[in-house]
């Protein structure tokens, strides 16, 4: 078992780092951390900033612009516009949500925030629902395998989330970031209101910069009657969700940065639920049942750059605090503490090398049971990129070295092949693993601490095309996941105990994932002839063919086999217009066919002009079709709501 990494070793590190690069700091160089902030790279796929075109993986990113495009209200829905993406949410807005990416569970999704990783420890997987769009500056998806460059639970995606606050700088050198502020303000159907402010201060070598938001809702009962379990209850379930955020970054000489941010967001959720109380142990839905979940990430990081060189040290630190229920309490706390340095070595023209170590530490504490202590994890990861003519090749390798589950390795190669100007193809094989959680290790009567991780084996091609205005791509997955953890029933599979007497966790399962996606894009920047496709209605069109199924043939519950997008954005007398259509076939759940479902969204923005400059009106309309959602089965989703709103932004 390996002991825990004290604080003053992950510390003493970075400090070294620091000083080592601040003393080269003679040379010439340039950050590679304004290339990542660059919206024409894309850093989730291998740690470095990659030109999309140089990709070996299926990575996406959207940026500000982008999401403030989308007729979207929340982090959920935005990321459900993507292809591969399917969104699990038990009820509206507000209520725990979660991303299913090519068919992989919650769990198998990987969530960073301005790099660190966060989620809850407990039940091994992320809640959407925390985290507002207005502090989000960029969102990055890896559709599919990532484990060899960040190890646990990157099995079916990486999701990184760069907020505004760690975005708030753009450009190199003293004294380049712009002094801003914005403000923004909405109000809608269902008492909804949405409020925030941020600003972002420059004084020579520093930039500062400070945001808040906060949204509500009274929401609608999140639950429908005459549900299987009896937990229905006809009061409304809404939410509160406050947002703060801050950074500053330190700019002592070109090619150097030091950045700090911080976040801290508070979600306050009414959900439907039952208690079972003496002496009957009936039902008892009429309860207020809420649950209030503090979400918190800081980063400190330094990149440098010498030459050829770059490297980058940072530290780190996720908590998630939740606590819910209504005359019982149950709380969950995870904390995890991090600390990195790696180092890229471009030798050559379209060749490098990036090499890291990384370190994590994470505990729970809850009132439920009681852990045994912290699991400390130590990594080293190598990984290539080399350029030859028209092929782009990746390679990437990673141990790491868990307290609690021991060593693992993972890999993955990659082979992208340029077949013209306007065709590329691509190849991908990876290994891939996900940790126990800790409920899955320690809950009383349930888990079991000798549980082995999830491996996972990942094949896909994807065909790029080009022509003219058009640009699209289709890409064909699998996954199969073995040593899936599932409950099992029979106390015959678990350990000899009373505690197992009605089963247990036991890596039972097996998990076979496949599928294809297909998106397409128009018009796109200039067409072979020269010709500017740009100020054009714009369109973007994405399906997802998903087959998951368990290792007897089950479908896999809360996935849509067939999922189809369309997205538009027009200007029409200086307004622009925005539409969101989603359509999602059955899904299945607890052996019922919930049934498919359609959703459009619309929202007109319109600049107002030189007698309010700086000033920009929103409208928008969510499900203005006014369909009846079942997010979940026994679940439900507001009908058509109408917001309004106005923006600022200002120098």
């Amino acid at each position: 078992m390996l002991s825990p990494l004290p604080h003053f070793r992950a510390l003493s590190a970075f400090r070294a780092a620091m000083a080592m690069a601040l003393a080269a700091t003679t040379l010439a160089g340039h950050s590679s951390a304004q290339t990542a902030a660059d919206q024409s790279v894309v850093t989730v796929a291998s740690r470095l900033p990659q030109a999309p075109d140089r990709l070996t993986a299926d990575a996406v990113v959207i940026n500000r612009e982008q999401l403030a495009a989308l007729p979207a209200d929340n982090l959920a829905d935005a990321l459900q516009a993507l292809a591969g993406v399917q969104v699990s949410r038990t009820g509206g807005p507000g209520q725990p949500s979660s991303v299913l990416i090519r068919g992989a569970s919650a769990a198998n999704t990987l969530v960073l925030i301005d790099g660190v990783r966060m989620g809850s420890a407990s039940l091994g997987q992320f809640d959407f629902s925390t985290i507002g769009l207005a502090g989000i500056e960029r969102i990055e998806v890896l559709r599919g395998p990532g484990a060899s460059v960040y190890g646990a639970d990157a099995v079916g995606g990486v999701v990184l989330i760069t907020t505004r606050a760690s975005a708030a700088v753009e450009g190199e050198g003293k004294g380049k970031g712009a002094t801003r502020h914005r403000a923004a303000l909405a109000a809608g159907s269902l008492s909804s209101s949405e409020a925030s402010a941020s600003t972002q201060l420059s004084q020579g070598d520093w930039t500062a910069q400070l945001q808040a938001a906060r949204q509500a809702s009274a929401g609608v009962s999140a639950v429908r009657p005459n549900d299987r379990f009896g937990t229905y209850n006809p009061d409304a379930d809404g939410y509160r969700r406050q947002t703060l955020q801050a950074s500053s970054v330190w700019r002592p000489v070109a090619g150097h940065r030091v950045e700090g941010s911080v976040l801290h967001a508070q979600l306050f959720s009414r959900y439907d639920a039952a208690e079972y109380p003496p002496p009957s142990y009936l039902p008892n839905a009429r309860g207020d049942f809420v649950t209030r979940t503090d979400t918190a990430a800081a980063q400190l990081r330094y990149d440098g750059s010498s030459g050829a060189l770059q490297w980058r040290a940072r530290l780190g630190r996720g908590e998630e605090d939740a606590a819910s229920g209504a005359s019982t309490i149950d709380r969950y706390r995870t904390t995890r503490g991090e600390a990195g340095l790696q180092m890229a070595w471009a030798w050559a023209p379209g060749q490098q090398l990036l090499a890291a170590w990384d370190q994590l530490q994470e505990r729970v504490s809850t009132n439920a049971y009681t852990p045994p202590g912290a699991r400390n994890n130590d990594a080293l990861t190598l990984a290539y990129s080399g350029q030859f003519g028209a092929v782009q090749l990746q390679l990437d390798g990673r141990e790491d070295r868990n307290s609690v589950y021991g060593s693992h390795r993972t890999a993955r190669s990659g082979v992208r092949w340029a077949l013209g100007v306007d065709t590329s193809l691509r190849l991908l094989a990876a290994t891939t693993f996900r940790a126990p959680s800790f409920n899955e290790l320690y809950y009383p009567g349930y888990g079991v601490a000798t549980l082995a991780p999830e491996e996972g084996r990942s094949l896909e091609a994807g065909w790029m095309q080009r022509s003219g205005a058009l640009q699209w791509q289709a890409t064909a997955w699998r996954n199969r996941v073995n040593n899936l953890i599932a409950y099992a029933s029979n106390p015959a599979q678990c350990p000899r105990s009373p505690a197992y007497a009605y089963g247990c966790a036991a890596n039972i399962g097996q998990a076979n994932l496949q599928g294809y996606t297909l998106e397409a894009q128009w018009p796109v920047g200039q067409n072979r002839s020269g010709a500017d496709a740009r100020g054009l209605p714009q369109w973007r069109l994405a399906y997802d063919g998903v087959d998951a199924r368990d290792g007897a043939g089950q479908t896999l519950p809360r996935r849509a086999r067939h999922q189809w997008r369309l997205q538009s954005q027009h200007t029409v007398a200086g307004w622009q217009l925005g539409s969101a259509w989603l359509w999602q076939s059955t899904r299945r759940e607890g052996g019922v066919a919930l049934r498919d479902g359609t959703r459009l969204d619309l929202q007109a923005l319109r600049p107002l002009g030189p007698w309010m400059p700086n000033w920009a009106l929103r409208l928008s309309v969510l499900n203005a079709l006014d369909r009846d959602i079942e997010p979940a089965r026994d679940y439900q989703a507001p009908g058509r709501q109408f917001f309004a709103g106005l923006r600022w932004e200002g120098r």
